[in-house]
């Protein structure tokens, strides 16, 4: 097994999370032990974790496509089943296209134990130029070692996920919600993760949903655009409804870094549905 890699640091969400990269064959997957600090309230995986696992598997593969260049995350769909409440879920990325500027990537995700397949992601990177103060990550671009394990010795979640990453909900708003930019939640090029960016989505459309629909809810599906980097933060999620249907909400979802100048770095659709028994 190897040594962890340079990134991320050794107090990072990803850290926490645990997952587990192994390669064979040609073909890499990731593992991510399921627990109970990453459930939503139907007590299932949120699907933030799950887009954030597809962002970890695709990003690795693209970074290789990238080069001795670098990549940056541009777009990231994904739609789900029932996520799984316990086990493992893992993840496989396929490349789909590659051009000059971008690559596009598949993630199928499954629950370990059963095999069962629960969802798809479809991540598109941006091919970026060589830079000089990325050569202490080349750990990535590496030729990788069979297995790769995140996790510490003190790894682990002491809270529930949104707690650990500092998302709050506006007093006096339930459409608006925050989280700060810190190390713990950042990438290799200074910013939000495109994962967390996801979660955070995730979680501003699911409080608005489940005010709306009044009882527990459950993301479905996600459809992000990522037009600028989150480096300052807090990061603001603004929600609003643009769809009604007898059990679920379709909510966009815009979020505004507040320390530079308030600018809009990501947009999102989310579909939130009643929690099923």
């Amino acid at each position: 097994m190897s040594a962890p890699p340079v990134f991320p640091p050794p107090r990072h969400l990803t850290r926490d999370l645990a997952v587990r990269i192994r390669r064979e064959g040609g073909v890499a997957t990731l593992t991510l032990p399921i627990v109970a600090a990453l459930l939503d309230a139907s007590g299932r995986l949120r699907i933030g974790v799950a887009a954030m696992v597809a962002d970890i598997i695709s990003g690795e593969a693209a970074v290789r496509e990238a080069l001795p260049g670098w990549i940056a995350t541009l777009g990231l769909s994904i739609q789900t089943d029932e996520l799984p409440a316990e086990g493992h879920l893992t993840a496989r990325a396929r490349k789909i296209r590659k051009g000059r500027t971008t690559v596009v990537f598949e993630v199928d995700l499954a629950h370990a134990e059963t095999g069962i397949p629960v969802g798809l992601s479809t991540l598109t990177f941006s091919l970026l130029p060589a830079r000089t103060d990325l050569q202490a990550r080349a750990t990535w671009a590496e030729e990788p070692a069979p297995e790769t394990d995140f996790a510490t010795g003190d790894s682990g979640f002491a809270s529930p996920l949104l707690d650990s990453i500092g998302f709050t909900v506006d007093s006096t708003d339930p459409a608006v919600a925050r989280a700060p930019k810190t190390d713990y939640v950042g990438n290799t090029l200074g910013a939000m993760t495109g994962g967390v960016v996801a979660i955070l989505a995730e979680a501003a459309a699911d409080h608005l949903a489940a005010n709306e629909l009044g009882g527990a809810t459950c993301v479905r599906s996600l459809e992000i655009h990522f037009l600028r980097l989150a480096k300052t933060g807090p990061v603001r999620a603004e929600a609003r409804t643009i769809g009604r249907l007898e059990s679920a909400r379709i909510v966009r979802v815009e979020l505004r870094d507040e320390g530079r100048d308030d600018v809009v770095t990501t947009l999102a659709t989310v579909v939130v549905d009643r929690a099923r028994p």
